[in-house]
């Protein structure tokens, strides 16, 4: 979804299929061999970590409706971990790529 305009980020939202096509990009890229059985796990588990940054984000912000210092350490922070782990993922792939049959 790195690719999508902001417009059609928000019209997804709007239409309440943001997450759920988000989902689909993320199944046909990782796994696009995937069973249907497979898929329907892989989903749950994927709306269940939404709703679970939804709520880390609705709670973990300072109260009124102006960002803080707070807000943008939270925001740093969190982003610097997502970062942290999707740099890991791709040098675990890139490792077991390089591999010498």
């Amino acid at each position: 979804m790195a690719k999508v305009t902001r417009p059609t980020i928000r019209k997804l939202a709007r239409q309440g299929k943001l997450v759920d096509e988000t989902f689909k990009v993320f199944q046909r890229s990782v796994y696009p061999g995937a069973s249907e059985s497979q898929i329907a796990a892989m989903r749950t588990c994927f709306f269940a970590g939404a709703s679970e940054i939804a709520a880390l984000m609705m709670y973990g912000l300072d109260e009124g409706s102006e960002p803080t210092e707070g807000d943008l350490e939270f925001f740093d922070h969190w982003h610097s971990e997502v970062d942290r782990f999707h740099k890991r993922t791709l040098e675990t792939l890139m490792a077991s790529t390089d591999k010498p049959n």
